[in-house]
């Protein structure tokens, strides 16, 4: 008995020594937990490379140029589809726009799908949002979504009405309010506010009306901030700039109005809108280049809220633009599909320059890859995570080195492959327009598929935003060019027997990104 009590009393003195450190051990672990990150998506609408004074540009963008300065600059970006709705959707899924369900529902899998305006997330449609939600985020969009067609099913308001009609605001909002719904029921966002359904003269507003209001889409972002408190968040926060109409008509209109109606009090969030035009003349630049300015204080808005939180460094930024410039804006060439883009994270990232080929399908899979989120394996993911390229570590078991070597693009009826040398580009029609298709007419369909004829709405120009006018090769239903010799893409290679190995790699490699693909495109998949 003697000896079993001293056993008992030896053990609890152990216990007590112990105690303390077992619980300051448990304390200290649970302190170094580290929070999940939360993730910033800047998707600005129609932005080049000069809109932007990092780049080279003419304007005065500050806290962009800051932020690119100390973040990863990725200078070899593409959008795998250079047009507002696919360009998006790529975005928000990491998928190529031609796996879109809303486009299994318009074209039969045995002819080629037209990919524009036309490329929605319809319910079902998993996207990041929908990811980020499922791992303990809350998650916003805020601004321009433009991946819902809602021309067909609000409520058509004549350009010329009165819009201080009672009546009409009355309609105005009631449209607003349905079309808001409808977004957050298949987007996956929790928090949609402040909400450009779509382009402005695509919505449902009287003329005097149709402007953007940067003001009023930062004030959402600070709403959502706000509302976010110490949750870990995802916030997609999609301008309205620098897209037509001149934003600097915008500038000078009420800052009241909104696709939801005049608002009772004008935002307040940023700087004066004349105070940042008189910013820009006084810095010797035209008011015409102000809206650029206009957009990199909204961000500084948002940035400045993150630093007053104190969550600015557990914040990834990621910055990127529909496409590139409007002169090859809806076609597969390079100035229409390669646009600025770069990611910050402050005291994670180091500053950098990446060269290597990245594109939009790729940030989706970056951001899950980096809030160590894992998609479920049914997932379909195109694009790869650039986590790798960004913290310089192996993929997989090969090196960085062995990085993509090329990727897969589309548009309209047009599909290409690019690699660092080199870039195909095919032309393929559907059934019914091929039937339509002689000898004669052969070089009046473009791209788009569209015949040219008195009537043409693109004016003197058969195609639109002048591409035929700046590619030779336009109508040519297969295209070969040198980037390296012809960054340009002024010379079609496909009939130079010089390069008729590298034509039948490159139609190769095509058919080999498209074999996977749900529906038929000419002889390639």
């Amino acid at each position: 008995m003697k000896n079993s009590h001293q056993l008992r009393q030896c053990l609890i003195k152990s216990l007590l020594l112990f105690t303390p450190f077992f619980y300051f051990g448990c304390n200290n672990h649970k302190e170094e937990k580290i929070p999940k990150p939360n993730v910033l998506v800047i998707f600005t609408d129609d932005m080049n490379f000069e809109d932007i004074g990092a780049y080279g540009g003419n304007v005065l963008t500050p806290v962009l140029d800051s932020l690119i300065k100390g973040g990863v600059s990725l200078n070899n970006f593409r959008d795998c589809s250079a047009v507002c709705s696919p360009s998006r959707f790529n975005l928000l899924t990491g998928r190529y726009a031609s796996r879109s369900k809303s486009l299994l529902k318009q074209f039969p899998k045995s002819d080629p799908p037209f990919l524009r305006w036309n490329v929605d997330i319809d319910m079902g449609e998993r996207t990041m949002a929908h990811v980020m939600r499922e791992n303990g985020y809350y998650t916003g969009l805020v601004g321009k979504y433009h991946n819902f067609q809602n021309e067909h099913i609000q409520d058509a308001i004549p350009e010329d009405a009165n819009p201080n009609d009672p009546a009409i605001q009355s309609r105005i909002k009631a449209n607003y309010d349905m079309l808001k719904t409808k977004v957050k029921e298949s987007s996956g966002f929790e928090f949609v506010e402040n909400l450009f359904v779509n382009n402005l003269h695509a919505l449902a507003l009287p003329k005097s009306m149709q402007h953007h209001n940067m003001d009023w889409v930062t004030q959402g972002g600070v709403d959502f901030l706000d509302k976010a408190g110490e949750q870990p968040f995802f916030l997609y926060f999609a301008t309205t700039l620098p897209h037509i109409p001149a934003p600097i008509t915008s500038m000078y209109a009420d800052s009241r109005i909104t696709p939801s109606g005049i608002l009772q009090k004008e935002p307040t969030v940023q700087q004066d809108r004349l105070e940042i035009i008189e910013r820009v003349k006084n810095a010797g630049l035209p008011e015409e280049v102000a809206p650029y300015t206009w957009l990199d204080n909204g961000i500084g808005v948002l940035i400045k809220a993150l630093e007053d939180k104190g969550i600015l460094d557990n914040t990834i930024i990621v910055f990127a633009s529909d496409h590139g410039g409007n002169d090859a804006k809806m076609t597969c060439y390079e100035k229409g599909v390669k646009a600025p883009a770069f990611m910050y994270w402050k005291n994670h990232f180091k500053p950098q320059d990446i060269q290597k080929m990245t594109a939009n399908i790729d940030l989706a899979p970056t951001i899950y890859d980096l809030c160590n989120i894992k998609p479920k394996a049914d997932e379909v993911i195109d694009g790869i995570s650039l986590k790798p390229l960004i913290k310089n570590e192996s993929i997989k078991v090969e090196p960085v080195n062995n990085w993509r070597k090329s990727l897969y693009l589309e548009i309209t009826y047009s599909r290409a492959v690019v690699t660092n040398r080199f870039k195909y580009i095919a032309v393929r029609f559907p059934k019914d327009i091929r039937e339509q298709i002689t000898n004669d007419k052969n070089n009046l369909y473009n791209q788009e598929g569209t015949l040219y004829s008195a009537n043409n709405p693109f004016g003197k120009n058969k195609a639109r935003y002048n591409a035929d006018q700046l590619y030779p090769g336009y109508y040519d239903r297969d295209q070969l060019y040198d980037l390296q010799n012809d960054p340009e893409e002024q010379s079609n290679l496909v009939s130079n027997p010089k390069y008729e190995k590298v034509l039948i790699e490159m139609r190769a490699l095509l058919a080999e990104k498209m074999k996977d693909l749900p529906h038929n495109f000419g002889e390639f998949n």
